[in-house]
């Protein structure tokens, strides 16, 4: 395959290897493949693809869905023609298999947003299926239909999967033409150094003419190399996007080529506000990270102005709860301002406060000047990942300066752990912060203890890992359920919850996270902007599908 016409993607893996190459299950848990790897970009498709820079949504699988009266059904359409590559019609009892697997197995999988709230998937005709509640749900669409949280409920094919343990098949089988799904790529190689997916002219939706043919005819994606190596990679060709880079190694790239872009172009902020804050995660479920005051003291060790200004360049922005700060949560921001106030919660440190909490607590500083406890020091490993690296010096320097033992571990093992609790201190970031029916509700609902899991098990959806419960916080949140976001009920809810949330703080947000993919224009053009945000340019998510679509050959 010519380079002219080739892809090259780097996502996933980690330290040039995939671990889980031959896994194409997107729900077990442990798997990549769900997420960062290339399948969910190539080969699968959401039933509605969701545009999270503009809240814009396109029916994509279906062709129509409608709630009844009181929302606690949804009737939807699929489109006529829609095929799996194996050429077996795409139809109502793919999907309602599919949800109705993932409702009988929810605990044990990953990536199943809120299938806690179906009763039952009919499959009523060929194209038609309907979505039965359990109580009304008005955002349901939203967070289980579409693809507006990275990736939507991807639909299994009934005439494969039906007698497989979805816990454990790894949908891998070559000599079968495993695995299969209806996007307009097909997989032909995967190892620990690689994926490539190459182009089917069969596609239904060309077919159909719900779409073209993409002009990309083969998408190779590798996994991650260090930034330095990234950065390499970009300027000499090698790849067409890197994974995410700091500022200063964007800077140093476009200098050395010029052909090499963001999303805002060749100018800060180099990226998009995502809707992911960053936080640092506490397992709220073990000692002594489960004492609240404890938490609120390592907040007050944190100067988010000058953390995020050393990490983020200068072109960074400070965050103090889990939301993003879209246009539609201007009204709830100000809100919150009472709460600012009542709480003693900014963006500076306060180390005077840091004293008198911890030694509250019964802590003393030891000669060394860290905090300790009955002769034990109270020790702060903080996982680190790879792209948040530059966090990690100006985070662990604060935190020793008020006197936590703090130090931070990239291993990227550390990064399942959290999922599991037994890494207690995570640094990360969570979400959807902004999009889902564009109302706060699903940032307060990750905290809620339907999503809780004892240590040593996976959380159930990525970003629910504070393991934090609070009885009159699920009850106030339960109340939002059934209501539309605009209703001003809504509002006064919000408010009510954050006000334990604050008071809680089972998390520390820092920083509103803003994705820095940069791409390079010398074979691909067409990659979406600022001035065209046609879709949401972050190689991990299922959105980017709609980026692949729309590139052009520059040669």
């Amino acid at each position: 395959m010519p380079r002219e016409r080739t892809l090259i993607v780097m996502q996933g893996g980690d330290a040039g290897q995939n671990p889980d190459y031959a896994n194409f299950n997107l729900y077990v848990t442990g798997s990549q493949n769900g997420w960062h790897a290339g399948p969910l970009q190539t080969m699968n498709e959401p039933l509605i693809m969701f545009n999270v820079l503009t809240g814009e949504y396109e029916n994509w699988l279906a062709e129509s869905w409608e709630y009844n009266d009181d929302f606690t059904e949804i009737l939807l359409k699929l489109r006529q023609g829609i095929e799996w590559s194996d050429g077996t019609p795409f139809t109502a009892e793919d999907v309602a298999f599919t949800f109705n697997l993932l409702r009988d197995h929810q605990d044990e999988l990953i990536n199943t947003a809120e299938i806690s709230f179906l009763e039952e998937a009919i499959a009523e005709d060929e194209l038609t299926v309907r979505f039965v509640l359990n109580k009304a749900n008005p955002r349901w669409w939203a967070t289980t239909l579409t693809s507006n949280h990275g990736v939507a409920e991807q639909i299994l094919p009934k005439h494969i999967w039906e007698g497989q343990d979805i816990t454990t098949f790894s949908f891998y089988d070559p000599q079968k033409g495993w695995p299969i799904a209806t996007g307009p790529f097909k997989l032909v190689s995967t190892s620990p150094e690689q994926k490539i997916f190459d182009r089917r002219d069969d596609w239904w939706a060309a077919k159909t003419g719900f779409k073209q043919l993409p002009q990309v005819e083969r998408v190779i994606y590798i996994p991650i190399r260090d930034e330095s190596q990234s950065a390499q990679m970009l300027i000499t060709g090698e790849i067409d996007m890197s994974k995410i880079l700091s500022v200063p190694t964007i800077q140093s790239a476009i200098a050395q080529n010029p052909k090499i872009i963001t999303f805002s172009g060749q100018n800060p902020p180099y990226g998009y506000l995502d809707w992911c804050p960053i936080d640092l995660n506490f397992n709220c479920d073990v000692e002594p990270w489960n004492n609240p005051t404890l938490r609120w003291a390592v907040n007050y060790a944190l100067d988010r102005e000058k953390l995020v200004s050393l990490a983020e360049a200068g072109a960074g922005v400070t965050a103090l709860h889990q939301f993003t700060p879209y246009d539609w949560f201007k009204p709830f921001e100000e809100a919150l301002q009472p709460l600012y106030q009542k709480y003693g919660l900014d963006t500076k440190a306060h180390p005077d406060k840091v004293e008198q909490l911890m030694t509250e607590l019964g802590y003393q500083k030891n000669a060394d000047g860290f905090w300790a406890k009955d002769g034990q020091v109270l020790d702060m490993t903080i996982y680190v990942p790879d792209w948040l690296k530059a966090y990690g010096p100006p985070l662990t320097q604060q935190l020793n300066d008020a006197g936590f033992k703090a130090q931070f571990d990239p291993s990227p093992g550390l990064g399942t752990q959290v999922q599991t609790g037994e890494q207690a201190l995570g640094f990360g970031c969570k979400g959807p912060a902004g999009v889902k029916g564009m109302d706060p509700y699903f940032m307060l609902s990750i905290y809620t203890s339907q999503y809780y899991r004892p240590t040593g098990q996976p959380a159930p959806i990525w970003w629910a890992t504070s393991r934090w419960r609070n009885e009159e916080y699920d009850q106030i949140v339960a109340q939002m359920d059934t209501l539309q976001p605009e209703d001003p009920k809504t509002l006064e809810l919000f408010v009510q919850a954050m006000d334990i949330w604050f008071r809680e703080m089972p998390d520390v947000f820092v920083a509103q996270l803003i994705i820095r993919y940069p791409m390079s224009t010398e074979y691909w053009t067409g990659w979406p902007t600022q001035e065209d945000p046609y879709g949401f340019p972050h190689s991990w998510q299922q959105e980017f599908l709609k980026t692949i679509l729309r590139l052009k050959p520059a040669k």
